[in-house]
């Protein structure tokens, strides 16, 4: 925008051409001039018609060579395009792949195979993967899988193709290398499908996915009868290697046919070693449009030679020469408009004397105008930043004296620069001229670079500040050319001590006081590494640029060197301990045969303990049966009353005592069975709920009388178990009698059941006196009682919970118990549906399924 001031500026003025004048052509003066007139007209015809002739034909000829330039070039392009969407396809396949690996160092290695199998769901996801698969490290694979990926991982690109699989289908393999926690290798194969690589383009031209050894991988449209067997150079009678040859050259070949047919052949390279992309197809020459060209050309001859034939006539040699001089005018001002309009500038004519400032229309479209205009001084000058303004109008006055103007401005409302350069136009008259010309050259690219260069610079200046090691860059002269603050404070350079443009050697000289020692690094270009007068240690090495400069680089390495010889000091620690760990190899030895004797001695001790208590309890039960049997009778009165009262108070605790020390004999003639390994199931499918119901039912009386409540909940979805019935009652019964008896009078028992990791998990959770955390260990041994204040008043042979965990165990299955003192104890058993064995449960996974009381959470 032109700035208005107190007075309206004058309109910008159009420049515009002065008219030509019209000369006319003299008659001729006698009959042989004008003989001599027709010949040189005949013959000038007769030339221009020959001359434009041969433009029009070379014009022809030109235009057939573009058009089929034109043809090969949308092969080309086409082959790029299918190249680069196959390339598109296999790089989104392989970062799938790379991002579900990032963090394989981390997975756990027996969750490994499964974390990564979901991750790789989404490769297996995209249209082109067939399978992705993942190779465990020392797994069995067939020999195709091993086969694929050996060759895929020893393949630069980590990729392979094969042109017939075990299918029969073409594929293309890649293998990704996966380090495992463990530090194993592994991999990740994918099978592409060829096919799904080629993205759709022209259906008239056909794309073939080629591989290795020139043999097509797979063809966009496919062919109804499959894919040809032989490379395609060869298809096609052209040499090994050509199609390469052209995927390089990024050229096309139009002197391929296929029967009568001229095709155009272009080729395109993937990024992956052996991959290429070929285009195949007619030259697609638009015959409309190459008629109505050869049409126009032959108007464009006829038109000119009939206009030269009338006006050749009333032309003459001055108008000839004449023409000859605006020709060359013309185009010398079309060669310097074209030359300005390249170099983006602009020319400005200012006139002093009339105050006005001719600019031409390449300066006006720089500043937003449409063509060339006249201003005025002021006019031009508000074209310009204001600051700019002073400036300019100062080098023009000062021009008449210093002569050339050379100044950079800045448009106003624009964000253009401009590099304003001129002299005076012609000679100066007493030291001065009214008439300046010069050039404006566009310098905004310019400017944009200087200061991306300079934020460049500042930012590679701030990030090598923060380096924590030295860095030093060496122009090819060996002179300084940039540094940081480790590199002066390693070598105790002052501020002022480092300038650019010191030599090597003078750095070299002032670093070296700072340097104790300098070990390795005798060969040119290796590291070395130096040990400063303060007691650090540097690595230091130094690298040739591209441009033949030098870069030196110094870690510290002190916490490294302190290290090294806190191990020296650790390894000869370790030789010591190694020497008296050899000393007591012989006492370790003597030790251990006397254990293998002592353990002999213990077990034969503990087959005759457990022979020992199975032949008692035999011997017992016998005449405990007549005494349970006949304090039955007794108590039942079965022939008559007893009489008194209290005969019948002491037959029922002869028959309560008799039961116990039956129930007593046993536990201990089962518990002696198991240890000797004489125990045999009877496993038979049964009802969880049967067997908690009966069990429930013979302590429903003993909780009823201290008024603790029974709460069964059981998961009606659990199918049957294998078990053997009258062994799992038992558990169960134990475990319902402890805690019914250790739980005070109006508390809770509750029975839970439900499945945990394929196997069925049974709680018996009651509110009792709990047990101390340090006891917990000792449950579950043969005749062990955690006697307390509140326990040792209750009767109890230790026996119930070992005999339980063993019979438990024998079912494949384990015994759990968790306890809090005054809270209460839940005791979980967990056994397989089938009866078998299985691994051991993890008390952490335990954790959610813990027994909580409905009741007290809900309170």
């Amino acid at each position: 925008m032109i700035r208005r001031d107190s007075a309206p500026p004058a309109k910008a003025r159009k420049v515009r051409p002065a008219p030509r004048t019209k000369t006319a052509t003299p008659q001729a003066a006698s009959f042989s001039g004008e003989g001599r007139g027709v010949v040189w007209i005949v013959l000038s015809v007769i030339l221009f018609t020959a001359m434009f002739g041969g433009v029009i034909g070379f014009k022809l000829y030109q235009e057939s060579v573009a058009t089929r330039f034109d043809a090969q070039e949308r092969h080309s392009r086409e082959a790029i395009y299918r190249a680069d969407g196959a390339t598109a396809v296999l790089r989104e396949t392989l970062t799938a792949v790379s991002v579900a690996i990032t963090d394989a160092r981390e997975i756990p290695a027996e969750d490994f195979p499964a974390i990564l199998n979901q991750r790789l769901e989404p490769v297996r996801s995209i249209n082109a993967v067939r399978e992705a698969v993942y190779l465990a490290p020392g797994q069995d694979v067939p020999g195709e899988l091993q086969s694929l990926t050996g060759t895929a991982l020893t393949s630069p690109s980590g990729l392979t193709s094969v042109i017939s699989n075990a299918d029969g289908l073409p594929e293309i393999a890649a293998a990704i290398p996966v380090l495992t926690q463990s530090g194993e290798v592994g991999a990740v194969l994918l099978r592409l499908d060829p096919a799904a690589l080629l993205p759709t383009a022209d259906p008239a031209h056909v794309a073939i996915l080629i591989g290795e050894d020139g043999r097509a991988l797979a063809m966009q449209p496919p062919r109804s009868d499959g894919l040809f067997a032989e490379p395609l150079a060869r298809r096609f009678g052209l040499p090994d290697g050509t199609v390469r040859q052209i995927a390089q050259s990024g050229e096309a070949l139009t002197d391929v046919r296929i029967g009568e047919r001229e095709m155009v052949l272009a080729a395109a390279p993937l990024p992956f070693e052996g991959l290429t992309v070929a285009v195949i197809g007619t030259p697609n020459i638009n015959q409309g449009a190459w008629t109505r060209t050869r049409i126009l050309y032959g108007l464009l001859f006829v038109a000119p030679v009939i206009f030269a034939i009338g006006l050749s006539a009333a032309l003459s040699t001055q108008m000839n020469s004449l023409k000859s001089a605006r020709l060359a005018l013309g185009d010398s001002e079309k060669r310097f408009r074209l030359a300005i309009e390249g170099a983006r500038c602009g020319v400005w004519d200012w006139d002093r004397k009339r105050d006005t400032v001719y600019l031409t229309d390449s300066f006006a479209r720089i500043i937003g105008r449409d063509e060339a205009m006249m201003l005025s001084g002021s006019e031009f000058l508000s074209l310009f930043n204001q600051n700019d303004r002073q400036r300019i109008a100062a080098a023009i006055r000062g021009s008449s004296k210093a002569g050339d103007i050379d100044i950079e401005a800045q448009a106003r409302s624009l964000p253009v620069w401009f590099h304003l350069r001129g002299r005076p136009w012609g000679e100066m008259q007493d030291g001065t001229t009214d008439r300046l010309v010069g050039v404006a050259i566009d310098i905004t690219e310019r400017k944009g670079a200087q200061a991306r260069v300079a934020a460049a610079e500042n930012r590679l200046r701030a990030a090598l500040e923060s380096m924590s090691e030295s860095f030093v860059l060496w122009d090819p002269r060996r002179r300084l050319v940039m540094w940081n603050r480790k590199f002066r404070d390693f070598f105790d350079f002052t501020e002022n001590g480092l300038k650019p443009g010191m030599s090597y050697s003078d750095v070299e000289a002032g670093a070296g006081r700072a340097i104790r020692s300098v070990q390795g690094g005798t060969n040119s270009g290796e590291a070395y590494e130096m040990e400063l007068k303060d007691g650090r240690w540097l690595h230091y090495s130094e690298r040739a640029t591209s441009d033949g400069g030098l870069v030196s680089v110094g870690a510290d390495i002190t916490d490294l060197k302190n290290q090294e010889r806190a191990l020296k000091d650790s390894e000869q620690r370790l030789r010591n301990t190694v020497e008296d760990v050899r000393r007591n190899q012989q006492r370790i030895a003597e030790l251990a045969n006397k254990y293998e004797q002592e353990k002999i001695r213990a077990e034969e001790a503990n087959r005759s303990k457990s022979e020992f208590l199975a032949n008692m309890s035999h011997e017992l039960r016998t005449p405990l049966n007549a005494v349970n049997g006949f304090s039955e009778i007794m108590l039942r009165e079965m022939f008559g009353p007893l009489g008194d009262n209290r005969y019948v108070d002491y037959v029922k605790d002869i028959h309560t005592s008799g039961q116990h020390l039956l129930s007593l004999i046993n536990d201990i003639l089962d518990m002696s069975k198991i240890e000797a390994g004489k125990m045999q199931l009877q496993k038979e499918p049964v009802s969880l709920a049967d067997i908690v119901e009966q069990s429930t039912r013979l302590v429903k009386a003993r909780a009823d009388e201290k008024s603790i409540r029974l709460i069964i909940e059981l998961d009606d979805s659990i199918p049957d178990m294998t078990a053997d019935p009258r062994a799992f009652k038992q558990v169960i019964l134990n475990l319902l009698s402890n805690a019914v008896k250790f739980t005070p009078e109006e508390g809770r028992v509750t029975v839970r059941s439900f499945e945990y990791q394929g196997r069925l998990a049974l709680q018996v959770a009651d509110t009792g006196i709990g047990i101390p955390k340090e006891d917990l260990p000792r449950l579950g041994r043969p005749f062990e009682q955690i006697e307390s204040q509140h326990s040792k008043s209750h009767q109890g042979t230790g026996l119930g919970l070992a005999l339980s965990k063993s019979l438990v165990e024998m079912h494949g299955g384990e015994m759990k118990i968790d306890s809090e003192l005054g809270e209460g104890t839940t005791v979980t058993i967990i056994v397989p549906f089938d009866g078998g064995e299985t691994g051991n449960a993890d008390d952490d996974d335990l954790a959610d399924y813990r027994f909580r009381d409905t009741e007290t959470d809900a309170a």
